[in-house]
């Protein structure tokens, strides 16, 4: 397995235990026996703060899933099933503890241990092994040990730091010695002084312990995690009115909200209806969902609240909305998406539309009107200043509606302006540069976004012959007229051509000429 990213105090813990069995690996002597034990008294202090921390985050468990069943009722019932499967395993560890420390008398003067004094290894010896190999109380320790890393590795869910560790410290497979499997229990217990066994039991409990509060804790902290990821926020728009009218100051405020739907409210109350939170169609994705048909014309409130238990008392959210409810009108919404007039020979986009009818149900019609789907039309007016729109529409009754004609005013694409380099009207450069420049046209500020080409152009210098150059390019002659230009001079280019590009039978005006002062 790969390895996860360990606490602290896990890698403390880890690095207990190696420092033992290397110390294993020395020749048994007093000051060794005496590490033993200083290892042995820090493991049960920690033991004592471990258990009074797992107790805690249970219990903060237990209250969480009363105040949020929905949220924390399957964490709590299997932070449960995390703390009986750690029992059964230190049940049996101090069971092998209490078999050591019986076995001994403690020192009179300070109560301790006699470390010293228990260099042998019968105690385990004769009580996990027998002659035959490992007897049954070595049995039954050995599938407790196992029993509690697959339960375990089943509750703990994603968590990789603790999967890594149940994996490290709880493996009863045995270990590889010079080519020989030897017995995970052996390994771990056989010969050992009984103060050093002593030891490996206390890192053993410890480790149990640690893995219980990453678990515990991590159920916790992983619901918070999730409740607040950027995944489940969403964001909202919230209008100060919900009908304006042209012209009208709209108000927005744009806000995120954080989606959970394991988050259920004890109650919920819209417009004075309890909503059944029992019924999934009334509970989506965190959010309620409110179901009504509109009232009569006017302003109307959508009022209620969110009832919460927290810390065992009811946090009410207020809910304060409202909707318009506007009449029907025979009035067709008719709107140039981009203009108040349209223009001639283009494609104008035309948005139309009737109040309470279906897309589907509406006919316009105008000369040079064609329909692109849904409410979206395309007008290409050709002769004459105006064009009226005529709508209808069917309502779901088979009511015929006709609005009445929608007039726009037809106008001819306005004048280009010649440009070089992206500056119109009169500019001074280099004659050298003015040379090699190709003149473009545009419409700085048309609502349409159109691309035009030059198709021929003329350049006048002063005291020179005009120059007609067909492209955008100059052309020799033009180039030789520029070069004969003097400090201060203008040159004007005029005469200018130019087409739509992708609609070239639209005939343009001339477009309007630009003057060049030359620089040098």
């Amino acid at each position: 397995m790969a390895a996860a990213k360990l606490s602290p105090r896990q890698k403390m813990i880890n690095l207990m235990y190696l420092v033992l069995m290397a110390m294993l690996a020395l020749n048994v002597s007093s000051e060794v026996m005496e590490a033993f034990s200083k290892l042995f008294d820090s493991s049960e202090k920690t033991i004592e703060t471990s258990v009074e921390k797992n107790k805690e985050i249970l219990s903060e468990l237990k209250t969480l899933s009363k105040e949020n069943p929905a949220q924390y009722e399957d964490l709590y019932n299997t932070g449960q099933k995390v703390r009986e499967l750690s029992e059964s395993l230190v049940t049996e560890l101090n069971i092998l503890k209490t078999k050591i420390i019986n076995s001994v008398e403690l020192d009179e003067d300070t109560g301790k241990l006699p470390a010293a004094n228990m260099d042998k290894s019968e105690v385990l010896d004769n009580y996990l092994f027998s002659g035959s190999g490992t007897s049954k109380a070595g049995k039954k320790f050995i599938e407790t040990v196992t029993n509690y890393k697959i339960g375990m590795l089943q509750l703990v869910g994603n968590n990789s730091a603790v999967k890594n560790q149940l994996e490290t410290s709880f493996n009863t497979e045995g270990t590889k010695v010079d080519g020989a499997k030897i017995p995970w229990l052996n390994y771990n217990f056989y010969g050992l002084p009984s103060i050093g066994s002593l030891a490996v039991l206390s890192s053993m409990e410890n480790v149990v312990l640690s893995v219980e509060n990453e678990t515990l804790s991590g159920f916790i902290s992983g619901r918070l995690k999730k409740a607040t990821s950027a995944n489940n926020l969403e964001a909202f728009v919230k209008l100060n009115k919900n009908t304006f009218s042209p012209g009208d100051n709209v108000e927005a405020t744009v806000f995120l909200a954080s989606k959970d739907d394991t988050k259920v409210p004890n109650e919920v109350k819209i417009n004075g209806t309890k909503i059944d939170l029992k019924n999934p169609k009334n509970f989506e994705d965190g959010k309620i969902v409110y179901k009504f048909k509109a009232g009569a014309v006017g302003d109307r409130p959508i009022v209620g609240s969110f009832t919460f238990v927290e810390n065992g008392k009811s946090v009410v959210v207020p809910v304060n909305g409202n909707y318009s409810v506007v009449a029907g009108s025979n009035q067709a919404n008719v709107s140039a998406d981009k203009m108040n007039v349209v223009y001639r020979g283009l494609e104008n986009p035309i948005t139309i539309s009737m109040p309470g009818i279906s897309p589907t149900k509406i006919k316009a019609s105008a000369s040079g009107l064609v329909k692109k789907g849904g409410s979206s039309y395309m007008l290409k007016p050709g002769t004459g200043t105006t064009v009226n729109i005529n709508v209808t529409g069917t309502t779901d009754s088979g009511e015929t509606i006709k609005s009445p004609p929608v007039t726009f005013r037809i106008k001819d694409v306005p004048q280009a302006m010649a440009s070089i380099r992206g500056e119109f009207g009169s500019i001074t450069m280099p004659k050298t540069s003015l040379a090699k420049s190709s003149i473009a046209a545009a419409l700085p500020d048309f609502v349409f976004d159109l691309n035009l080409k030059v198709l021929s152009f003329k350049v006048k210098v002063p005291g020179k012959t005009t120059v007609i150059v067909n492209g955008n390019r100059m052309n020799s002659q033009a180039q030789k007229a520029i070069a004969s230009a003097k400090r201060g001079d203008i040159v004007t280019i005029f005469g200018i051509r130019a087409s739509i590009i992708g609609n070239s039978s639209y005939k343009l005006k001339e477009v309007l000429p630009i003057s060049v002062e030359i620089s040098n």
